[in-house]
């Protein structure tokens, strides 16, 4: 942005993987960033060592309902992040099962109802499908799982990332935390608690992720 666009400040918004990377960038550019805008707080760990504030209730919750998640939904994370790319050559032989791999995601992690059909049409489905299918990034995209897991970035202690932050907390995404949760490791401007969406909230209700994007970076025109 900075070096081949010409903007000298910019701001980021990430949801999913791209949470992560988006903190990243406020982390070690801030002084480039007008803030940053998430849809899901999974990184960094903060710190929650000797010297840190004791856990809320409402931080017991989330990591008793983290845990609980990964018991029950966890299976995906556990084989792409220890053997992606035996499993990638089994999704990119099969058109049916990269689908049902990819297509379960939205069923699961959406506000549906069990019903995917209610949150994203079936050319919204096929075309996700496609790109994967023509592409061949199947592979690609659970690689990165394991490569996460051997790079696991956890804060120090006093340590937070310096950008500002804003925060739309959709109903149904994976991990839904508390604000206290999310100011252990972020500089939180701006928190909302959303009406409905799930995990993919750009795609199942991108009207609202707008909405809250632009009343988060608004304060930053004039500087």
């Amino acid at each position: 942005m900075t070096q081949n666009l010409g903007y000298p400040r910019f701001a980021a918004q990430g949801g999913d993987i791209g949470s992560g990377v988006t903190a990243r960038l406020g982390f070690a550019h801030s002084d480039s960033l007008f803030g940053i805008h998430l849809t899901s707080i999974t990184r960094p760990t903060p710190y929650l060592g000797p010297g840190s504030r004791p856990l809320t209730d409402a931080e017991q919750a989330l990591i008793t309902q983290r845990e609980k998640w990964f018991d029950d939904e966890g299976g995906y994370n556990h084989i792409q992040g220890t053997k992606p790319q035996t499993l990638a050559y089994g999704l990119n032989d099969s058109p049916v099962g990269l689908a049902s791999w990819i297509v379960e995601k939205y069923r699961t992690w959406s506000d549906c109802g069990g019903d995917v059909e209610k949150s994203y049409t079936k050319d919204e489905l096929l075309t996700i499908v496609t790109i994967y299918w023509v592409t061949h990034t199947i592979s690609s995209s659970t690689r990165m799982y394991y490569e996460n897991q051997k790079n696991l970035w956890v804060m120090e202690q006093n340590q937070k990332v310096p950008a500002p932050a804003g925060m739309a907390m959709f109903p149904q995404e994976i991990s839904k935390p508390p604000k206290e949760w999310g100011e252990r490791s972020y500089d939180v401007q701006r928190w909302t608690e959303m009406t409905k969406g799930g995990h993919f909230a750009a795609l199942e209700e991108p009207q609202l992720l707008a909405e809250d994007v632009r009343a988060f970076f608004r304060r930053f025109r004039n500087t």
